[in-house]
């Protein structure tokens, strides 16, 4: 009986540590969450600001080309996706491409070429390459099923039209999803659905998780299609 004592009281001990570290494991994670919020809103003042300015502007996207060189293996010359699964850029939407920028770099996302280059630029460099890609015509790619476009279309109007907007652009740092490749659009709603580590957003595994592949390829024709 005398054995039962320090056997309860060191199970009591455990399970005080045990809440104890989720605690603070959620608390890292809002701090973390909230401090990269604030970087990313202090990036699109500092976006919206050059952009106010043609001359620094344009300086600025010409420096962002001389930074793309590694890029465009996967990226195109123009912004426009030359390997499969790789992301159009051109015409994105800059506070997008310096907040993924930020995701790639601090683990939020992972790709082992992207991650590893991600920690390569300045913030500076971000976001001269991000003006770049954004000053770029961006040109709708196709694919996909055509005769899922309707479904496709009505899908976007129900779960996605409030963040990437009714023309699919973007708005207010969210990305730009007009034009984008059918091919990438499914692998990362798959990755946002099955939650596979690649990627990480609360709010975007919310709708995937909703979508089965019908509905995902659907809606990627339907943006590969988009102008």
């Amino acid at each position: 009986m005398r054995s039962e004592v320090p056997t309860k009281h060191w199970r009591l001990s455990l399970s005080f540590i045990v809440i104890a570290l989720i605690l603070m494991s959620q608390t890292a994670i809002a701090d973390s969450a909230e401090e990269a919020e604030q970087l990313r809103e202090k990036l699109e003042t500092r976006v919206a600001e050059i952009a106010k300015n043609k001359r620094l502007h344009a300086r600025m996207v010409s420096e962002g080309r001389d930074r793309t060189v590694l890029c465009r293996s996967c990226h195109g010359h123009d912004g426009i996706a030359v390997q499969p699964l790789a992301p159009n850029l051109a015409g994105q939407n800059p506070a997008y491409i310096i907040d993924q920028f930020q995701r790639f770099g601090d683990g939020r996302r992972n790709d082992y070429l992207m991650s590893n280059l991600a920690k390569t630029f300045s913030i500076g460099d971000q976001i001269k390459i991000a003006l770049y890609y954004a000053n770029m015509e961006m040109k709708p790619s196709g694919g996909g099923d055509l005769s899922l476009l309707p479904t496709g279309e009505r899908l976007y109007k129900e779960i996605c039209i409030e963040c990437h907007g009714k023309n699919g652009r973007g708005q207010e740092g969210y990305a730009r999803l007009a034009g984008q490749r059918h091919d990438y659009v499914v692998k990362m709603l798959k990755e946002f659905r099955n939650r596979t580590g690649k990627r990480s957003n609360v709010w975007m595994t919310g709708v995937a998780i909703r979508l089965n592949d019908h509905d995902m390829e659907a809606v990627a024709t339907y943006l590969a299609n988009l102008d």
